[in-house]
């Protein structure tokens, strides 16, 4: 592949045909043309418990977010001393507490370098996001805020199908810190959950999983809620579990893909305009 700049437009010739990177190969096998931006956009990806599965389990999630402007990188809490999955405030505190002292490098020493912004993989008001802002002038957002945000740009009644019941009051609570107010004008109608750990997610017969998000989601449906959050990064992915529950006329927010898309755009926004 090659890049043209000779019209003032950067494109990025990828040839179907050959291997070759140089411009004369266009003479023998015609390049497909894509506009390439000029700044590549490197996010962090952090899933502060230590299931490596979990993480592993978002990049073919993530795949067709990628393009020649954005690199994703993944980590994951340390073995061994991040709990397996956040369940409560006791595993969420340790959780951040074991993967800052992990990840402090990656933002503060020359691998900071690398990244242009930070997602925490973690569906709640999580204290790593805190932590790290305190570190880093660049953009650190959590899946739960990115979601949010999102959804209630959607325009629509929304509501968060979440794991265990702990999370029912967490993430209400979570709403009124970060955003004011417990119901948003009527734009939250609450949180419903599925009953399963983050872990369980994973390692439970799917079929089970699927029934139980569909419960809840019929459950937080009859509520009034026309826009449905999948309430952990477990979750991602499995977007018709939550149309089975509520019909095909809900509109599903990934709050995995909303971080991404939400601090791409807040990195896009404040490049200089000659980048």
């Amino acid at each position: 592949m090659y890049e043209c700049r000779g019209s003032g437009t950067v494109h990025l010739y990828i040839h179907a045909m050959c291997t070759t990177a140089v411009p004369p190969c266009a003479a023998f096998c015609p390049p497909t043309v894509y506009p390439v931006m000029a700044k590549v956009v490197s996010i962090a990806i952090i899933n502060p418990n230590s299931s490596q599965s979990m993480t592993t389990a978002l990049e073919p999630i993530l795949d067709d977010l990628l393009h020649p402007g954005l690199q994703l990188h993944y980590h994951t809490g340390p073995a061994g001393r991040s709990p397996p999955s956040v369940n409560d405030s006791t595993t969420s505190v340790l959780s951040a507490a074991h993967t800052f002292e992990a990840i402090l490098p990656l933002v503060t020493g020359e691998d900071g370098k690398r990244y242009d912004a930070y997602l925490v993989a973690c569906f709640s008001d999580h204290p790593l996001v805190g932590m790290l802002r305190e570190h880093t002038p660049k953009p650190v957002l959590g899946i739960f805020e990115a979601s949010v945000v999102q959804a209630l740009a959607l325009g629509q009644p929304f509501g968060i199908v979440t794991t265990g019941q702990y999370w029912e009051g967490a993430l209400t609570a979570g709403v009124q810190r970060i955003f004011g107010s417990t119901d948003l004008g009527g734009a939250f109608v609450g949180v419903q959950s599925t009953g399963l750990t983050a872990r369980e997610l994973h390692d439970t017969e799917r079929g089970v999983v699927t029934e139980k998000i569909a419960d809840a989601t019929s459950q937080i449906v009859s509520r009034g809620a026309r826009t449905i959050i999948m309430g952990c990064a477990g979750m991602s992915g499995m977007a018709e579990a939550v149309h089975r529950g509520g019909g095909n006329r809900i509109r599903v927010v990934d709050a995995v893909r909303s971080g991404i898309t939400v601090l791409e755009g807040l990195v896009r926004a404040a490049l200089p305009s000659t980048q």
